[in-house]
């Protein structure tokens, strides 16, 4: 008996012995194969960087980007230099034949730059900066927003503000959210 269990201990010990192997040689393999992923990715990745610094190889995207960046460049900057226009006067009356609502001193934090788009609410005002314009919408339903001083104005539609050259467009309306996407463009 005592034979036997000598014999069962060794063969266990030997199960044992080759599990831990298989385990080993199995880590081994995997081991093998993330690092062959990791340098096929390093080559994949170093190939791209030299795609692009390559100028042979270019398709025309890096410089349709620097175009993007001087137009954005541009109108930043024109943007920026907008002044205050004088407004025409009628040269047989010398009446001021319309009034800008751009002005020097309008607001400038807390409020939408001229021609950028915006969501807004009902009963609620929006500022448009540098701009004596503020924007109330009285109602909004299903494709049209009511705009205090342009009325009723259709998704897709422009309205004139009670404000000297300046429309405003209506991109959606919702009656569910009770909001309509705008623009506030003044000349």
């Amino acid at each position: 008996m005592d034979r036997v269990i000598s014999l069962l201990a060794a063969l266990v010990g030997l199960i044992a012995l080759a599990g831990a192997i298989l385990v080993e040689v199995h880590g081994q393999s995997e081991r093998g194969q993330l690092t062959a992923s990791i340098t096929e990715l390093n080559r994949k990745v170093s190939e791209f960087g030299v795609k692009l610094e390559t100028p042979d190889q270019e398709d025309g995207t890096v410089d349709a980007l620097l175009a993007l960046q001087d137009r954005i460049a541009a109108l930043e900057k024109a943007a920026k230099a907008q002044v205050v226009p004088a407004a025409p006067t009628n040269t047989a009356t010398g009446d001021a034949a319309s009034v800008s609502a751009i002005t020097a001193d309008g607001p400038t934090t807390n409020c939408i730059p001229i021609g950028t788009r915006f969501m807004a609410k009902a009963d609620e005002a929006t500022a448009i900066c540098r701009t004596d314009v503020v924007v109330r919408i009285s109602e909004v339903t299903d494709g049209i927003a009511m705009i205090d001083g342009a009325g009723a104005v259709n998704a897709g539609a422009f309205g004139r503000l009670g404000f000297g050259g300046c429309t405003v467009m209506v991109f959606s309306a919702d009656l569910i959210s009770g909001y309509a996407e705008l623009r506030v463009t003044c000349q």
